[in-house]
């Protein structure tokens, strides 16, 4: 067997170990959470206490706005902007216009915003929050929960998903979580404990701890290097989260939306729902197999094990993993050279 044939065997005998068995009590890691939606997303705040609850020391980096859709986009050399106050995060927590673009929350000295792409607030939690905190890099890295499942073809624009391989090629163990509920949920610490986003919480601490509890079995490493997870939690009734069952998925290309084109935003039945029933060019989004004006048939992926076709089924959460680098497997790379021959080497 191939060399990279044999490392991706390994990996995926590793990753189907890590969730053999129910999970142990937790050991204390230390955990930073990011996001896309920013620091007072109800979903990203609730996960924060319940992981602190469950005896980890946790961290966040955020964006101080919502940053939704913004992909991995990173504004190389250019300086952290002033606050405007009209940012998310800002009416929220009452920061006045001039407020310094990188900061935190007065009522809990561990959430960190950035006034920058989600990306950027991630990276500024590993190479700045975490040394301070720390002395070091964190042990786990989790992107989201999202306001909105990420899956398929739809990942590349998500800042919740770029995160996730950002932190894989830093060499660190890190998911990225997306929950179906798309409602904005602003944080407060008055939230029912029966609230949605303390379920969604649940299940992705249940992960935590199962990746800690099955380390031994795993190498000694909390996930395999190169190697996370995007993981999307499906709709489901209220109190039927902790019920839900893990499935191991793949990526696919399935997604509920898929971004399009359209010469005229009118002509997209999605731009017009949400009040752009403009008759000028801009993107869109419109689901797999949709006909555009163009005549261009959006692709639909019918896969059972792609991720999205799971979710809508909404009978477990899916559990997909991911490589950072994007490198074609040896076959494909074969194929190519052929392709290539006389030009490359």
């Amino acid at each position: 067997m191939p060399s990279s044939r044999f490392n991706s065997a390994a990996r995926a005998i590793a990753l189907c170990g890590v969730f053999a068995l129910p999970a142990a009590p937790a050991s204390a890691l230390n955990i930073l959470l990011c996001n896309d939606d920013g620091i007072t997303a109800a979903n990203l705040r609730a996960l924060k206490t319940k992981l602190v609850a469950a005896g980890h020391s946790v961290a966040v980096a955020a964006p101080i706005d919502n940053q939704s859709g913004r992909g991995g986009y990173i504004a190389f050399l250019t300086p952290i902007g002033a606050l405007t106050g009209k940012e998310r995060g800002a009416v929220a927590l009452g920061l006045a216009a001039g407020t310094p673009g990188v900061g935190v929350d007065a009522g809990d000295a561990d959430v960190s915003y950035v006034n920058g792409t989600p990306v950027a607030a991630c990276l500024y939690g590993v190479d700045v929050l975490a040394k301070k905190k720390w002395g070091g890099a964190p042990d786990l890295v989790i992107s989201g929960p999202n306001e909105g499942n990420n899956t398929g073809a739809i990942n590349a624009s998500s800042g919740t998903f770029n995160n996730l391989v950002y932190m894989i090629n830093r060499g660190l163990p890190a998911m990225a979580v997306s929950d179906a509920t798309t409602t904005q949920v602003t944080w407060s610490g008055a939230l029912p404990a029966s609230h949605r986003v303390y379920e969604v919480a649940g299940i992705v601490v249940k992960l935590v701890d199962t990746l800690i509890a099955n380390k031994a079995k795993a190498g000694g490493l909390l996930m395999p290097d190169g190697v996370g997870l995007n993981v999307n939690v499906p709709d489901f009734s209220a109190g039927a989260g902790a019920a839900l069952p893990y499935r191991f998925t793949r990526i696919g290309k399935a997604s509920s939306y898929l971004p399009a084109f359209y010469e005229k935003l009118s002509d997209s039945p999605l731009a017009v729902a949400s009040g752009v029933n403009f008759p000028v060019p801009g993107i869109s989004l419109a689901t797999g197999g949709t006909v555009l004006p163009s005549g261009v048939t959006l692709p639909k992926d019918t896969a059972a094990t792609s991720e999205d076709n799971v979710i809508a089924t909404k009978t477990a959460v899916t559990i997909s993993p991911v490589e950072g680098v994007p490198q074609a497997r040896r076959a494909f790379e074969d194929a190519m050279k052929i392709k290539l021959n006389g030009i490359a080497q």
